[in-house]
């Protein structure tokens, strides 16, 4: 929720810097321009806060991944391990058989 949000706020301050440009008399290619840089510049200091929550999701997220991969390899890891020492040592309860 915290991505969205930020993205939303930084397409609202974009829009906002978009707008008060052209209301300067920019148009065109140019006004997209200074629109970008304008709206990064502001979005820097004001949306601080949500570009840290931003942060704190993708790093908790990150981490769940990075947990459970490390489950899954080690459960791999144990799975395999075992299917080498049944094949190194095969179960020999019932003796020889005779044809």
């Amino acid at each position: 929720m915290a991505v969205l949000r930020y993205t939303l706020l930084r397409a609202l301050v974009f829009a906002i810097a978009t707008a008060l440009l052209w209301l300067v008399g920019l148009r065109g290619l140019v006004l997209v321009a200074l629109g970008l840089v304008l709206s990064g510049l502001v979005s820097f200091f004001v949306l601080r806060g949500s570009r840290d929550k931003v942060s704190i999701a993708w790093d908790r997220r990150l981490r769940t991944i990075r947990e459970r991969t490390a489950a899954e390899d080690a459960w791999d890891d144990e799975q395999r391990s075992r299917a080498e020492a049944d094949v190194q040592q095969p179960n020999r309860t019932d003796g020889p058989r005779e044809a």
